[in-house]
Parts: structure tokens; C-alpha cells; sequence
């Protein structure tokens, strides 16, 4: 159930440029600037019964007003948002010329192979650059250079680049974001080479095949305007020393070889204003005692370590909430529910729980996941038919007894139920999304009867 950021939020400064200024009123462009832009329609390979914005591309319409273009006030094009409109091949260095005040330019979500064009590289005012989730591939040249000396927003996630992080990268002094995840980039990495980019807001090297070093007290530390650090399957051996960084606001360290407890200092990171932390598929014993979770904390993902002891309270305003796949052997504390009055998914599955599921979970109004199963709980099932927004139940594998309330027939947006492999009795609830689930929902359950399952009810159990 982990929960993905959509890189679009980690460059919170390219997305809000790049809508402020489709919201703008541009000037009437240029001639040249119209020519340039038709000699790249006609020299690209696109589907034109995708696109949105190219297949409108013409001579008789003002080109400023083309899908995807922004002028500035004197007729010049200084955006260009070619996201999506299926785009595939490569792209010549010729197709850039005319284009020189060009800004900020994506070919995100397209088709596009082969190397890394270097001629986007080339272009001289360029500030911002994203050829994320294309099918680029290859290792990029040693030889590249960046003409522009503005650059500070760069995404090449999800392709399939190889070999060692490209040196440009390290040569360009004015980066602020930096998103080079999803590809096959190898090699170590030492993150105090990231220390010189004293401007640098946003990082992410997640799900490559890197080795990340850390060292204590490095320049990494001292950087004061990071916002978001994604270090994801980094085969990271040490938490990353960022106390200091006092505008952290979402941090990854997932899928690594973290162990031993998590440092109560974590959660005070970003001076309390963290809300996105994911420490899951790591190897994390237990919380280090005193700790407190920061009071905005949106997201929190500890699953799949080897979390022992009591089962951590959460904020009262986290959204997503993921335990499962851990060791905590204890029961869910009584007042669970009341501190997950926001919450929206909440998982502990797997994790050796033990004891009744709190009553106080009907008080966990926003829920629309909520999966318990594969412990060792026991007890009744809580009256929580009060769960309007409940789209998904999981109760199986556990010990529970009981019948199943009649109470849940009023959960109208249920979609999925799970309460098979338990000890539950009696009539199965009719009506409502209950005729919906097949015996699958149920089976395992020796005391249960009633349609969906063969086995009938006697007088006795009606």
C-alpha cells in the first residue's frame, strides 16, 4: 500500500511556472518563431490521433495560441509543454534553431528512444528541462556540455539511461531540482557531491542500481533550502545527516539496509512541517523512545521492517498510514480510532497484532481502506457500519469470532470484503453491496451460512 508522489509535486516551482504563464496573456509571435515551430511538428513522429496540442499546429492560427506553447511579450516562444502527445524516435539538433529564448520545454510521458539529445542541452536560455517517461536508454556522453548557465530544474526519470550519473549534472552550479529515478544508472555516489548545489530544493535518485554514500557532518548537511530528498533503493547503510535541514518536507529512504531503531531526531526534521516520510522495506527494530511525529504529517509508511513492541499512535491528521509486514506482537491500542478521524488508508496487516479490534475505529470516519488481516486478532467484529466512504475491508486470517454485523449492510461504497479464514458464525448479512462478494469473501469460516456460500442456514442460525 505504498503510497507514490507524483513527481509533478516535487517541482512545485516548474508546475506553478509553467501554469502561470499558460494563464497569461502572450504577445503575437513572431514569423521565425511560427517557422521554427512547424519545421519541429513536421521533423517529429507523433500520433496525431493522440495528440491535443501538435495535431492543432497550423499556418492560418496565431502560434502563440497553439496548445502547449507560451510566448512572452515580445513574440517569442519561451515555453514549450509537449507532454503526452505521443511522441516517439528521436530529435534532431536542427530542430532547435530559431528557438533561442526557449525556457523551460517537456517531452514527459512520450515514446521517446534512443540516447539523451544533447541538442536540448544546447539551448541557451534555457531553465527548465523534463524528458521524463520516455524510452531513452543508453549511457549519456562525458562529453556534454550545458550551454545555458540558468538551468535549475532537470527530470530524466523513468527511462533507461545506464552507467554513472552524467558529469554535466555536476557542472551545472544553478541547479535546484534534480530527478534522475527510475533508470539503470550504476555505480557509487557519494551525497556530498550534491553539497555544492547550494540552492538545491528537491533529489531524487530513487530505483536505480546506485550506491549511495553517506558521511556524517558533510557538505550535504549544511544545505538549507532542500525541500525533498528521495533516496529510494539507494542501498543506503546510514540515515543521511539532515538534521539541519529545517525546510525538509517529504523523505523517502525506503527499499534500503537501514536497521536498528529509527533516531527519535528524524521526526524532527523540517522544524515539524515534514509530510511525507516513508521508511518502509527497511530493517528498522523499533522507534527510539521519546518521539513525536510532526503534527503535519500527511503520509507514513513503515511497512515491511521488523517494528517490535507497541504499535506507534500516529498524528491526527496523517492521510496514509501504513504498518504492515512488521513484528509489533502487541495489541492496536484502545483509542486508535479517534486519532484516525482523517485518514484515508490504514493498513497493518501481517504484523503479529494481537487482541480486539478497538471500537474506537468507527469514530474513523474518512477511512477507505482498512486492512487488519493475517494476525492474530480476536474478539467480535466493531459495529463500524458508520464508515460511509469504506471502500475496502480486509478482516481475513485472523481469530475472530462472532457474527458478522448486520450493521456493515450499510456500507454503500463497500467494493471489497475479506473476512475469510476466521471463526465467524451465523447468516451471512443480506442486501445492500453484500449480494456483490462472491464465497471467496467468506470461506474459511466453518460457522458461517447463507447465499453466496452452498452451505444453508437452519433456524437455528437464521
Amino acid at each position: 500500500m505504498s503510497v507514490q508522489i507524483p513527481s509533478c509535486l516535487l517541482f512545485v516551482s516548474f508546475c506553478l511556472f509553467l501554469f502561470g504563464l499558460h494563464t497569461t496573456v502572450s504577445a503575437q509571435c513572431l514569423s521565425d518563431q511560427k517557422s521554427s515551430l512547424l519545421s519541429l511538428k513536421k521533423a517529429l513522429t507523433f500520433d496525431s490521433s493522440h495528440s491535443t496540442k501538435l495535431v492543432g499546429w497550423n499556418q492560418s492560427v496565431e502560434c502563440c495560441t497553439w496548445g502547449g506553447v507560451t510566448c512572452d511579450e515580445t513574440g517569442h516562444v519561451i515555453v514549450l509543454d509537449l507532454r503526452n502527445e505521443s511522441i516517439s524516435g528521436g530529435i534532431k539538433s536542427s530542430q532547435w534553431k530559431g528557438l533561442n529564448r526557449l525556457e523551460f520545454l517537456s517531452f514527459g510521458d512520450n515514446f521517446l528512444s534512443g540516447n539523451l539529445p544533447e541538442s536540448l542541452l544546447q539551448i541557451p536560455s534555457l531553465l527548465g528541462l523534463d524528458l521524463s517517461n520516455n524510452k531513452l536508454s543508453g549511457r549519456i556522453s562525458k562529453l556534454i556540455r550545458v550551454s545555458s548557465n540558468k538551468l535549475y530544474n532537470l527530470d530524466l526519470s523513468s527511462n533507461s539511461f545506464q552507467g554513472s550519473i552524467p558529469e554535466f549534472v555536476f557542472k551545472i552550479p544553478t541547479i535546484s531540482t534534480l530527478t534522475l529515478s527510475k533508470n539503470k544508472f550504476s555505480g557509487s555516489v557519494d551525497l556530498d557531491v550534491f553539497g555544492k548545489f547550494k540552492d538545491l530544493y528537491a533529489l531524487d535518485l530513487s530505483y536505480n542500481d546506485l550506491t549511495v554514500i553517506v558521511n556524517e557532518r558533510g557538505s550535504f548537511s549544511s544545505l538549507t533550502k532542500l525541500n525533498s530528498l528521495m533516496l529510494a533503493s539507494c542501498k543506503l547503510q546510514k540515515i543521511p545527516d539532515i538534521k539541519n535541514h529545517t525546510r525538509l518536507m517529504m523523505l523517502d529512504l525506503s527499499v534500503n539496509e537501514l536497521k536498528g531503531e529509527i533516531p527519535s531526531w528524524i521526526w524532527q526534521v523540517g522544524n515539524g512541517y515534514l509530510r511525507f516520510m516513508n521508511l518502509s522495506h527497511n530493517h528498522f527494530s523499533g522507534l527510539q523512545k521519546p518521539y513525536t511525529f510532526p503534527f503535519l504529517l500527511d503520509v507514513l509508511d513503515l511497512h515491511s521492517n521488523e517494528l517490535k513492541g507497541d504499535i506507534p499512535v500516529p498524528p491526527r491528521r496523517v492521510y496514509n498510514l501504513d504498518y504492515s509486514n512488521n513484528k509489533f506482537g502487541s495489541s492496536i491500542p484502545v483509542d486508535f480510532g479517534n486519532v484516525l478521524r482523517s485518514t484515508l488508508t490504514f493498513s497493518i496487516s501481517n504484523s503479529k497484532v494481537v487482541g480486539v479490534i478497538p471500537e474506537s475505529l468507527r469514530n474513523a470516519t474518512s477511512l477507505r481502506v482498512l486492512d487488519l488481516s493475517r494476525n492474530g486478532l480476536t474478539g467480535s467484529i466493531p459495529l463500524i457500519g458508520n464508515l460511509k466512504d469504506l471502500q475496502s475491508l480486509d478482516l481475513s486470517v485472523n481469530k475472530l469470532t462472532g457474527r458478522i454485523p448486520e450493521q456493515l449492510t450499510n456500507l454503500t461504497s463497500l467494493s471489497f470484503l475479506n473476512v475469510s479464514y476466521n471463526h465467524l458464525s451465523g447468516r451471512i448479512p443480506q442486501g445492500s453491496r453484500f449480494q456483490a462478494f462472491t464465497e471467496l469473501s467468506y470461506k474459511g469460516n466453518d460457522g458461517l451460512c447463507g447465499p453466496p456460500l452452498k452451505k444453508t442456514c437452519g433456524k437455528r442460525m437464521s
